[in-house]
């Protein structure tokens, strides 16, 4: 599967390659052009103290960066940043093969049907957004990738808490893993996921001595940054997910992209060239200035006046806005010179959009709970759920305009959990009789 899925996704840039812009580039964004990066020259010439002082998205991306800037020295910063951008298109081809491993694999177990998995997982990576996110420069495959593995551990230990798998510890070292690098690599993975991801272990009866070192280890990455983050910046965690967010998600402000705010006052002390500059190599502001601080702070006390205004009509229209772009055709984000091509798109984007993936979904959670009914208890249906429940709201209730791309997190997840909810009403009603087995 690791290898078809990886020749799938060089077919698709190989025959997409005279279209492409700048002759690499498949959409119209380098990862200098990325709001959450900073500039690949702070990068090449100061990358420790460039990453000690983000404050506008987690360390992930911009530490891959700087090492791929690394590998290959050169004094053109363009050329470099070419470099890295190929390079970045290689590794996230590798997570889009990731993830059709882990589809394949978690449809195997819950069906018992390894050609229906085979197949679905296919199906999976044929999905236009997936192509569409295995070739845009920043987090967003990355992040559908862990979240998909998070759940997948997540699933195991649930089966161990049915006396259904023995492979406990290999699973919540996993789960663990995933949800350190998903802090890492995204901002909407800060210390309230660790509580509700803690919660459903507690939920599962995970033993206490298993939940506390989950709780220690993450809890001790989360903590560290956090308080490293606070100390040097006062904000908890990045500021991607503070003001400019918050106001814009409830429709306060509507400012377009740049903000409109001065960047040429010197700063009260000297500070790094990552605070201090003003545009990146390709002329893209650099968010990570550190003038965005103080206007993210502004913009989340304007946040908290209104809620406390308690606008309850005004703030849920907002949301419920947010709530419609969410349900939006993901693979719409952009133009993208191979997902444009692609025949089965609308299928794909009819299916994973609006009132029929909500519906697929509603059909999938109808069987999953009557099929569980005497079997495994609310507990453990609300365990599985909270996590996805928390990526919905955070993704609706902090950003508007791209909570179709957001979706995306969780669409490997959606798929796969309406495939094999779909495979076991087929069995159900199926006159072929069949094997029993245990149940998944």
């Amino acid at each position: 599967m690791f290898v078809v899925a990886l020749l799938l996704q060089f077919a698709l840039q190989r025959a997409a390659q005279p279209y492409a812009i700048d002759g690499y580039r498949f959409q119209q964004w380098s990862s200098e052009t990325m709001m959450q990066t900073v500039s690949i020259a702070d990068l090449r010439d100061a990358p420790v103290e460039s990453l000690l002082n983000l404050h506008i998205q987690p360390p992930g991306l911009d530490a891959v960066r700087a090492l791929l800037v690394h590998l290959w020295p050169t004094d053109e910063i363009h050329s470099a940043l070419r470099h890295v951008d190929l390079s970045l298109y290689d590794l996230w081809a590798l997570a889009y093969a990731g993830c059709g491993v882990l589809a394949f694999l978690w449809l195997d177990q819950l069906t018992q049907a390894r050609t229906f998995a085979l197949v679905t997982a296919l199906l999976l990576l044929l999905h236009p957004a997936m192509i569409f996110f295995a070739t845009l420069l920043d987090t967003t495959i990355v992040t559908a990738v862990l979240v998909l593995w998070m759940y997948y551990s997540l699933w195991r230990i649930a089966r161990r808490s049915d006396g259904e798998n023995r492979q406990g510890h290999g699973s919540m070292a996993a789960l663990t893993t995933a949800v350190v690098l998903l802090f890492l690599f995204r901002s909407a993975f800060q210390w309230p996921a660790i509580i509700v991801i803690g919660t459903s272990l507690y939920l599962l009866r995970v033993p206490w001595r298993r939940l506390a070192w989950f709780l220690a280890v993450t809890g001790s990455v989360y903590g560290l940054y956090t308080a490293k983050q606070y100390t040097q910046f006062g904000v908890l965690g990045t500021s991607s997910f503070t003001g400019i967010n918050l106001v814009r998600s409830a429709g306060i402000r509507k400012d377009a992209y740049p903000y409109p705010i001065d960047l040429e006052s010197a700063p009260p002390r000297p500070l790094p060239s990552v605070l201090t500059r003003q545009r990146k190599i390709d002329g893209t502001v650099n968010y990570n200035n550190f003038h965005y601080l103080d206007f993210n702070a502004r913009l989340t006390r304007d946040y908290a006046h209104y809620v406390r205004t308690f606008p309850v009509r005004a703030l849920l229209g907002s949301y419920a806005e947010n709530l419609g772009y969410y349900f939006d055709p993901s693979s719409l984000y952009s133009e993208h010179v191979i997902v444009d091509r692609l025949p089965w798109r609308g299928m794909y984007d009819r299916l994973f959009s609006g009132p029929l993936l909500i519906g697929l979904l509603g059909v999938a959670v109808g069987i999953a709970v009557t099929r569980g009914a005497g079997q495994r208890s609310t507990a453990y249906m609300l365990a599985l759920a909270l996590p996805a429940l928390y990526v919905v709201f955070v993704t609706v209730v902090f950003e508007k305009g791209e909570n179709a791309r957001f979706k995306f997190f969780l669409e490997p997840v959606y798929f796969v959990f309406i495939a094999s909810q779909l495979h076991v009403a087929w069995r159900r009603i199926s006159p072929v009789e069949r094997p029993e087995s245990h149940p998944r």
